[in-house]
C-alpha cells in the first residue's frame, strides 16, 4: 500500500511521502527479482478514501481534498479492497511492477 503522497508529495508530509515513495521503489525491485520465479509485485496507490481517519479531519480540509479529484468525491474503502482482490487474483497473474492508482483522478492534472 502506497499513497498519492508517494507520487505527488504532500505539504507538511515529508516523512509520510518519503516512505510511500520508498514503497514504490521496493515494489518495483521486488517485481524485477520475483518475475523469473512467477512472483508478482504491485502497489495500490490510494487517493482520498472516505475512511475513519479522513472523516476526523476538518470539513474544509476534506472538501479541499475532494475538489482536487476529477471525480469530485472520496473513494470508498471497498474501491481499494476490489483493487487488492484483483491484483491478488489469477486474472492479474501477468501484471507486475504496477503502481495502481485508486484515486478518483487526483493524480491527473485538474482544475
Amino acid at each position: 500500500m502506497s499513497s498519492v503522497a508517494g507520487t505527488q508529495g504532500g505539504f507538511g508530509q515529508a516523512s509520510y511521502s518519503t516512505t510511500k515513495a520508498g514503497l514504490l521503489g521496493l515494489m518495483r525491485s521486488a517485481a524485477l527479482e520475483g518475475a523469473r520465479h512467477g512472483i508478482t509485485s504491485n502497489a495500490i496507490v490510494p487517493g482520498v478514501i472516505a475512511t475513519e481517519a479522513f472523516n476526523t479531519g476538518p470539513p474544509s480540509m476534506r472538501e479541499r481534498m475532494v475538489l482536487r479529484t476529477a471525480m469530485r468525491e472520496p473513494g470508498r474503502p471497498e474501491d481499494v479492497a476490489h483493487a487488492i482482490c484483483f491484483l491478488a487474483s489469477p486474472e492479474a497473474g501477468y501484471i507486475t511492477g504496477v503502481a495502481l492508482p485508486v484515486a478518483g483522478g487526483i493524480d491527473l492534472f485538474t482544475f
